[in-house]
């Protein structure tokens, strides 16, 4: 999530923000197979109570969330300028296209105003793409590794002509990763990362980075070479979980803080562009060149931390109001 954050603080181009964004979001998807409980939620029986958990943790916060802020933005951005550098708002025209844009889902072919919840619909649908697979085939075998192969090629060959609503191409492409998640959990896979397999994963990464020859960006579609797509963002991932454990190991400050803004996530991705955008318009209103408040490392950091830091603030301060209890 910080990660995330970070990429919303910066100039694409940025080496930094490259290399974050080849696993940042195969990440969160990989997870989401991670933590797919197939004893709980696999089966026809269950599948209706499989549904109503994604749209009570994923769909009601997205809605909630950009209807709250649609009268904020109109105010604030729209009437009075405010968030001038978060060009999601900035490019926003008509009230009612973006209110349209809500219901369609997508970041890059509407003007959806918290463009980060973009992810949100996508998740739910590749959720939902998954456990329908896996209840078709009964195993995780042969069946639904052709099947996931097959969506993903779907979701690769769809997006050159159009894109689909609430994300479902991206969530097509993501059921490699949802599969990895399934996997890495079946085959105990992080508990074997030893300093070999890390040594291999960073060269990995590493070419992923070298050779991949567009910005990983999937709310717009950008994947570039497939193979290079898959393995950057499994091998990233990877390395990611590692670390964790290895800083799980150390009690302490750094530990506690990185523990709560994992449980704050969802409060942090909605967020965080609000505490980013008032701490740009500061430094314009100071006649700092926003190309350097872009791109000095040192800025980037400080929008970074208050992106992350001030939700959570407010979310251990005021998380106990009805609203905000959808977002925790």
């Amino acid at each position: 999530m910080i990660a995330v954050v970070e990429g919303h603080t910066t100039f694409h181009f940025t080496p930094e923000n490259q290399f974050f964004a080849i696993f940042r979001m195969p990440f969160f998807f990989i997870m989401a197979g991670f933590l797919l409980n197939f004893d709980k939620w696999g089966g026809k029986n269950n599948y209706k109570k499989f549904l109503l958990k994604l749209f009570n943790r994923l769909l009601i916060p997205y809605y909630l969330a950009e209807l709250l802020f649609l009268p904020i933005w109109f105010f604030l951005c729209h009437k009075a300028g405010f968030g001038q550098y978060m060009w999601s708002w900035a490019y926003v025209e008509n009230p009612l296209a973006a209110l349209a844009a809500i219901f369609v889902g997508n970041h890059n072919d509407g003007p959806l105003l918290l463009m980060q919840l973009w992810f949100l619909p996508a998740l739910l649908l590749a959720e939902i793409i998954f456990i329908n697979l896996y209840n078709l085939f009964r195993k995780i075998g042969a069946g639904i590794f052709f099947a996931v192969a097959i969506c993903a090629i779907a979701g690769f060959i769809v997006k050159n002509f159009f894109v689909l609503p609430m994300g479902a191409d991206i969530a097509l492409v993501a059921q490699v990763f949802m599969l990895a998640g399934v996997l890495l959990r079946k085959f105990e896979i992080a508990d074997r990362l030893n300093l070999k397999i890390c040594a291999v994963l960073i060269i990995i990464l590493s070419l992923a980075f070298k050779f991949n020859d567009v910005l990983v960006s999937m709310d717009l579609r950008q994947y570039g070479n497939p193979i290079l797509f898959y393995a950057g963002g499994i091998a990233g991932t990877l390395l990611v979980i590692k670390i964790s454990m290895l800083m799980a190991k150390f009690k302490g400050i750094l530990s506690d803080v990185m523990n709560l803004c994992g449980r704050q996530s969802m409060i942090i991705l909605i967020m965080h562009p609000l505490f980013i955008a008032t701490l740009y318009d500061i430094l314009d209103a100071a006649k700092v060149n926003p190309e350097i408040f872009l791109t000095d490392v040192r800025i980037i950091f400080a929008a970074t931390s208050a992106g992350v830091l001030f939700p959570v603030l407010i979310a251990k301060k005021f998380g106990k109001l009805p609203i905000l209890k959808n977002f925790l």
